[in-house]
């Protein structure tokens, strides 16, 4: 069985790589684009004690930027995402699983009473808002989600569709799992037709997908290693 990997273009690479290596046949393909909002970014206008950086594409935007963060606490969704500040000096704290839920009730108390910006793209997920009851939050949009609907997307679609159980589909956010499912639409398809095993990686992405009655898989973790470890669990990676 396949692997199939619904990522953005910029990530597919290093993603692929991962799997392949691990002994599975992954593909690639791209459901959404990102377009940057703040290539040079200013936090020097911003009065704040803290931060809270959802994804490592927003990291990267603001490593770049060149501001010092050195003095200021770092709330960094996921691994990748920490990293990116760990390679360039900075410490951060992560959440035990990799969503705004669990930022939520994991450093509501530590945050009360700070001023916060927090650092994402254009849909992000409405549940960091709850922080307000405890911080003074400010959101910075620095990039926009796009769906991608080309050749390369419609060909996968109908594939998938006409072909039973010969894929496994990995959604790596709920933006990637709503594009492929708007798209389905379009070409006719109704979701709940689809018979391939879908995997989502994580809480949002999975209720995307049920609520348009495609059942889901989930790892334990909530990023790519995760995938991997249920991927082997489900000895996919056998021939």
């Amino acid at each position: 069985m396949k692997v199939a990997i619904l990522r953005p273009r910029e990530y597919l690479n290093e993603t692929l790589s991962k799997l392949k290596k691990e002994g599975f046949d992954a593909i690639g393909i791209p459901f959404i684009e990102i377009e940057h909002l703040k290539e040079n970014l200013n936090l020097n206008e911003f009065d704040f004690d803290a931060l809270i950086v959802t994804s490592q594409t927003a990291a990267k935007i603001l490593v770049n930027s060149g501001f010092n963060l050195k003095d200021k606490e770092i709330i960094a969704i996921g691994k990748k995402t920490a990293k990116v500040f760990e390679l360039h000096g900075f410490n951060t704290f992560i959440p035990s699983k990799f969503d705004s839920k669990s930022v939520y009730e994991e450093f509501k108390e530590k945050l009360a009473k700070k001023r916060v910006l927090i650092l994402r793209s254009d849909k992000g997920s409405d549940e960091i808002f709850k922080l307000k009851d405890y911080c003074e939050l400010l959101e910075i949009q620095l990039y926009k989600i796009k769906f991608k609907h080309g050749y390369e997307q419609k060909e996968f679609i109908r594939e998938v569709y006409k072909n039973k159980n010969n894929y496994a589909i990995v959604f790596s956010s709920s933006m990637i799992a709503k594009s492929f499912i708007n798209l389905s639409e379009k070409l006719g398809f109704e979701p709940e037709s689809l018979e391939q095993m879908c995997i989502a990686i994580g809480p949002p992405t999975k209720s995307v997908l049920e609520n348009n009655k495609i059942k889901a898989l989930m790892p334990l973790e909530y990023t790519f290693d995760g995938i991997i470890d249920l991927l082997k669990e489900l000895k996919l990676n056998k021939t």
